[in-house]
């Protein structure tokens, strides 16, 4: 189970106080320096708030329920800060808080409920009887996480659908990549090693992801993003240990992989490296009867490697 951490940058308040009072002074229509200066005590108070939260581990669920009942009051900048807090916080303790599920009695009583409700939280409470199982769920729950099962385990990851409700109150690029990285943890592009969404879906995860990278290459979760689209791209290139992009035998591509190069190109690559790097590996497969060759093996290395680190 890969899990993903993020490092978020150690925020400078000072220069953010002197930026706020010096555009906080150019006041338009009614506005006067003393309600800008009373506005941003407000925000103020609200981050200063969610920090105590925050700063403690053993607060996060506090501090999670707080930004979701305060964050419309933070402005656009503290409530961009805070959710990417946020996120550090969950996945800090992300891997802590799985340890508690992974006793065999714990796994059990999940299985057997999953088995007749499924791994959403409402259908599993609803199975589940024994208190401190329903402790942990909720504790589960109430944390931001979802849960996930393969291999057999179960075990908590991050739900990015439950940061939605923060889209409209941060910078655009948080809120594109929450988007991001909703789509994935919704609906993972893997399962045991095999790929379980479509190849025209892994394709465009990938072009999205680059596209993030294009857009926002000063983004606090540019290198998070990076990351991502590594993986992204060795899936639509080479595929995973169970879902090869060419089968083991006779190295012939999966025609239903082929069927997606050519239609995602339909509307021509644009500037996107990874539909140029599939437009010119189109012609190499036809030329070779559609089998991976060395030629086409020292393409795609050196075509991948400014995205795949």
């Amino acid at each position: 189970m890969r899990r993903l951490h993020f490092n978020l940058p150690v925020w400078c308040k000072g220069a953010l106080l002197s930026l706020v009072l010096i555009f906080g002074s150019i006041v338009t229509g009614n506005s006067t320096p003393q309600a800008t200066a009373a506005a941003f005590t407000e925000k103020e108070a609200v981050y200063n708030q969610f920090q105590k939260y925050i700063m403690n581990p053993a607060n996060l669920i506090q501090a999670r329920n707080y930004l979701l009942n305060h964050i419309g009051e933070a402005g656009s900048w503290y409530a961009t800060v805070m959710t990417l807090q946020l996120e550090n916080a969950q996945a800090a303790r992300l891997d802590t808080f799985a340890e508690k599920l992974y006793p065999e009695q714990v796994q059990q009583v999940i299985d057997r409920a999953a088995a007749k409700s499924g791994l959403t939280y409402s259908g599993l409470l609803g199975a589940v009887q024994e208190a401190n199982i329903r402790k942990l769920l909720i504790e589960s729950r109430d944390m931001g996480y979802k849960m996930e099962t393969s291999e057999g385990m179960y075990y908590p990851i991050m739900h990015y659908e439950g940061f939605k409700s923060f889209k409209p109150y941060v910078a655009k690029d948080i809120a594109a990549y929450i988007d991001l990285m909703a789509s994935e943890s919704n609906r993972p592009a893997t399962y045991d090693a095999g790929i379980v969404i479509t190849w025209e879906e892994v394709i465009a995860r990938a072009v999205i992801m680059e596209d993030f990278v294009q857009k926002y290459p000063k983004s606090n979760r540019v290198s998070a993003v990076q990351t991502e689209l590594g993986y992204a791209a060795s899936r639509t290139f080479y595929g995973t240990d169970n879902t090869p992009a060419y089968d083991y035998e006779g190295e012939a591509i999966d025609p239903a992989l082929k069927k997606a190069y050519e239609n995602v190109l339909l509307e021509g690559p644009g500037d996107s490296r990874i539909l140029q790097i599939i437009q010119k590996l189109l012609p190499m497969l036809d030329a070779s009867d559609d089998r991976f060759t060395p030629r086409i093996e020292s393409y795609l290395k050196t075509a991948l490697k400014p995205i795949i680190n």
